[in-house]
């Protein structure tokens, strides 16, 4: 028995030990899928503080983590970017459903004789404080996604349950125990 190693073999030898990293490899990204990872942010449940934080008709409060706005309406706000008489927690996705641009609070933009609108950087669309569209190239009102509060006010959005925002998007405010006024 010869105890050097020919080319012939080590060739045959590093081919099958390559072909076996690979394979065990790939079996190991394949079985990677079955773990998920601890999803955060945009798509899962987002932490956004408690209802005592939000004054009843204050400026909406921008959460970046989760991609949404939260307000509270004000059903004494009779402006015409305002709440549309309704009253509660709302969670608006912050894309413009035109083009999918994020969509700012701008507190100083006036527009119809009323200061206080979102409006979209890119075309323009402007929506109430409710998320309604009143002008602008946008097919529709901005999304809204579903917020739970437990029994202690904390607020968790549901940002993987987005609704297509329409004109009814007032009345999908929320009430909550507890809600600053």
């Amino acid at each position: 028995m010869s105890a050097e190693l020919s080319r012939r073999r080590f060739i045959r030898a590093s081919f099958w030990t390559g072909l076996g990293a690979t394979l065990l490899g790939s079996v190991g990204l394949f079985l990677d899928f079955f773990y998920p990872r601890n999803v955060r942010g945009f798509g899962a449940p987002v932490p956004a503080g408690n209802v005592k934080d939000y004054a009843r008709g204050a400026d909406p409060k921008h959460f970046l983590e989760g991609q949404f706005w939260i307000v509270n309406l004000d059903p004494a706000e009779k402006r015409p970017g305002g709440s549309g008489a309704a009253a509660g927690l709302l969670a608006l996705w912050h894309k413009c459903p035109h083009l999918g641009c994020t969509v700012p609070w701008r507190n100083n933009f006036t527009f119809e004789g009323d200061t206080g609108w979102f409006r979209c950087p890119c075309h323009g669309s402007t929506y109430t404080k409710a998320g309604v569209r009143v002008f602008g190239p946008a097919p529709r009102s901005m999304d809204t996604m579903k917020i739970d509060v437990d029994a202690s006010g904390n607020i968790t959005v549901q940002t993987g349950a987005r609704v297509p925002g329409g004109p009814d998007n007032p009345q999908r405010a929320i009430q909550a125990p507890g809600l600053a006024t």
